[in-house]
């Protein structure tokens, strides 16, 4: 459709139908901005490193061989913590990504 067709005739019709494609096209860059946000955490020594979707699913997981010297418990449960962290983390970041959209204060 032209721009030419999407003119309704009515001044104010138009730049409210104006204004509505640019918000739906920033809201759909800021969706897309969302599905790219990874969360992160590591452990003290880098040894076990966590990624995690901006729904905290699970994207990957880096886990150095020297940590196979840690008790199985150990090491689920610094997995479980880092997993926690990470999802934290993405959800920090999208809270960034969305806050100017948000009506966080009632304004």
């Amino acid at each position: 459709m032209t721009e030419r067709e999407r003119r309704t005739g009515d001044p104010e019709l138009d730049r409210i139908m104006t204004e509505f494609r640019a918000n739906s096209q920033e809201y759909a860059g800021v969706m897309a901005g969302i599905g790219d946000v990874v969360g992160q955490a590591a452990g003290r020594d880098d040894r076990i490193r966590v990624r995690v979707s901006s729904s905290g699913q699970l994207v990957g997981l880096h886990l150095d061989p020297r940590v196979m010297r840690m008790s199985s418990h150990e090491l689920a449960e610094t997995i479980m913590d880092l997993s926690r962290q990470a999802t934290e983390d993405a959800a920090r970041r999208v809270m960034e990504l969305t806050r100017p959209y948000l009506d966080i204060d009632g304004r």
